[in-house]
């Protein structure tokens, strides 16, 4: 059997827009496989010498920065309660490190990721070409502009570095604990 390697655009207001959906969706997809029926103690684990972000707070980092470029840099505004309720951790440490997220099911990440990819693409959906490409003036003293087509590039880029860091962690637990 031929596997076919094509894009899919997902529904949105252009083929354009829509072949970038596809690619967050897909990158999403490859985060989802490396996480599925991982047990607590690797979502909890920092490494081997306690210093790394675990797979938990990394999911909570991906879902936490998908809504921070929508809501702050692109819409240009605060969060929704409903969104906001769903990040009880802040983004970083005292220190600026990625928040530890400690505890916190895999069920609860994959419903929290689902939320928010869900609000992220119905909002990106709906966006004409106009939209797309604007360029959003900066935003909480930010020193740049950015357009939705760059932001979801960058999500794309963001969760694909953190699927590579995840894919390391659970490669080494495993070595540790077979």
């Amino acid at each position: 059997m031929t596997t076919e390697l094509k894009i899919n655009p997902l529904p949105a207001e252009t083929p354009e827009i829509g072949r970038w959906l596809w690619a967050l969706a897909e990158v999403r997809q490859r985060t989802l496989r490396l996480v599925a029926n991982i047990d607590q103690r690797l979502l909890d684990w920092r490494g081997s010498d306690g210093a790394e972000n675990s797979v938990g707070s990394l999911l909570y980092h991906i879902a936490l920065v998908e809504m921070s470029w929508l809501y702050l840099d692109l819409l240009q505004q605060e969060f929704p309660p409903e969104v906001n309720n769903l990040f009880p951790f802040p983004m970083a440490d005292e220190a600026g490190k990625v928040s530890h997220v400690p505890g916190v099911t895999l069920q609860e990440h994959l419903h929290r990721l689902a939320t928010t990819r869900e609000i992220a693409l119905s909002r990106f959906q709906q966006m004409t070409p106009d939209e797309w490409h604007r360029l959003r003036p900066p935003a909480n003293d930010q020193p740049y502009e950015t357009t939705p087509e760059w932001a979801v590039f960058h999500l794309i880029e963001h969760e694909a570095g953190h699927a590579f860091q995840i894919s390391s962690l659970k490669a080494r637990w495993q070595r540790l604990d077979p």
